[in-house]
C-alpha cells in the first residue's frame, strides 16, 4: 500500500458538506440549549421569550439548511445514509472495544479495527442524528404552524416526541459528539477548515477509506 510523505494532505470534506456541519452547529446548539430553557424555564418572562424566539429562529434555520442540503446534494445524502446503514463484523468489533478510546485512557494496548470514512460511532451517530433531526424538524412544525389545525392528540405526542427527541439528541452531541470530535483535532479541522486532513492520518485512522481514495487517484 502507498505510504504518504509526512505533509500530504488528502480531500476529506468537500465544501458543500463543510457548509452543511457549520449550519447544523450553528442552528442546532442554539435551538438546543434554549430548548433546556424552555422545559426548565429558570428565566423571567423577557428572558423565556427571548430564549423562544431564538429556538424558534434556530429550528428556522436547521430546517432550511437541511431542505437545501437534500434538494440541491442528493448525491451525498443517499452515499451518506448507505454508508451509516452498512455495518460490516469489523463495526460490531469496533463498538466492543468502544474504538479502543477507554483503553487508550488507561494507557492499554488495543488493536483497532480498520474503519471506512466513518468509523462505527460516527455511523451510530449519523443514524441518530438523521432519524432524530427530522423528528424535531415535523414536529416543531407542527407545534409551530399547524398547532391551531391538528387535533390535541396529535398536539401532545408532537411536543413529547420534539421533547424526548431534541433532549436525547442534545445530549448526544455535547456530551459525546463534539468531545470527541475535539479529540480528534485534525478531523475536527477538516471539517471546519479547508476540508483536507494530513494523509498518513487518514491512513492510520480509515484505512479502508484511503485506500479506496488511491485507486479513484490513479483511475
Amino acid at each position: 500500500m502507498k505510504k504518504f510523505k509526512g505533509n500530504e494532505r488528502i480531500l476529506h470534506h468537500k465544501l458543500p458538506t463543510r457548509l452543511f456541519h457549520w449550519c447544523l452547529v450553528l442552528s442546532f446548539l442554539p435551538a438546543g440549549f434554549t430548548g433546556l430553557i424552555l422545559f426548565f424555564r429558570p428565566l423571567g418572562d423577557a428572558g423565556m421569550n427571548l430564549a423562544m424566539q431564538v429556538h424558534i429562529v434556530g429550528g428556522m434555520v436547521l430546517f432550511i439548511a437541511c431542505t437545501l442540503f437534500f434538494l440541491l446534494c442528493p448525491g451525498r445524502v443517499i452515499s451518506f445514509w448507505r454508508e451509516i446503514t452498512t455495518w460490516t463484523d469489523d463495526d460490531y468489533a469496533w463498538m466492543k472495544i468502544s474504538g479502543g478510546y477507554i483503553h487508550k485512557f488507561l494507557l492499554l494496548e488495543y488493536e483497532v479495527p480498520p474503519m471506512n470514512k466513518l468509523n462505527s460511532g460516527q455511523k451510530m451517530m449519523g443514524v441518530m442524528v438523521l432519524v432524530g433531526t427530522i423528528l424535531l424538524i415535523l414536529t416543531g412544525l407542527v407545534l409551530y404552524i399547524a398547532l391551531p389545525l391538528v387535533p390535541k392528540e396529535i398536539a401532545f405526542y408532537a411536543d413529547r416526541i420534539h421533547l424526548v427527541v431534541g433532549i436525547f439528541l442534545f445530549m448526544c452531541v455535547v456530551g459525546g459528539h463534539i468531545p470527541l470530535g475535539i479529540y480528534n483535532w485534525p478531523e475536527f479541522c477538516s471539517m471546519f477548515g479547508d476540508g483536507t486532513i494530513n494523509a498518513q492520518h487518514a491512513q492510520e485512522h480509515h484505512p479502508l477509506w484511503t485506500k479506496h481514495e488511491i485507486k479513484e487517484t490513479k483511475k
